[in-house]
Parts: C-alpha cells; structure tokens; sequence
C-alpha cells in the first residue's frame, strides 16, 4: 500500500471508528456510513496531512467523485502530481 493510501484510509479509520488495516482501495465510502458532514472533515484533513487544496468540485457537493477510498486516492495522487506554478 503506498503512504497515501495509509494515510487516507487512517483519518477515515479514525471518523468511522474502524481499524485501518480492513480498509481497501473497493471499500464504498457509503458501507463506511460516511455521511457529506463526515466527508467535509475528511476532505480538511486530508488536505492538512497532504499540503493540498482538493478543488470545491470535489468537495462535498459532489461526493459521487469519492464513492471508495480507491478514488480519494487516485484524486490526492493527481493533485500532487500537478505542477507546481511558481
């Protein structure tokens, strides 16, 4: 698993009171029972640990983008692969 993967499947072990390590990249954020006030503190937290800025887009409002853990994944992965404007 990479570190973002830990580290992401961490804080929503933590709002979801289960243990991390049962986390998969399949795992449906809605058999977690996240709830969109669920999904805005992990959103904020996610972006602390990882120093970025998820778009609103992204956020909340539109939480089909982050049906699994797989896709917050692949979508903090992608925001730190952006390049960086001066």
């Amino acid at each position: 698993m990479t570190d973002i993967f830990r580290g992401i499947a961490e804080i929503i072990a933590a709002h979801c009171s289960v243990d991390a390590a049962i986390l998969r990249p399949g795992t449906r954020l809605e058999d977690l029972d996240v709830q969109s006030l669920d999904l805005v503190e992990i959103v904020f937290e996610i972006e602390e640990r990882f120093g970025i800025e998820v778009p609103p887009n992204t956020d909340a409002g539109s939480r089909l983008e982050f049906a699994t853990i797989g896709e917050i994944v692949a979508g903090v992965k992608s925001i730190l692969d952006e390049p960086k404007t001066p």
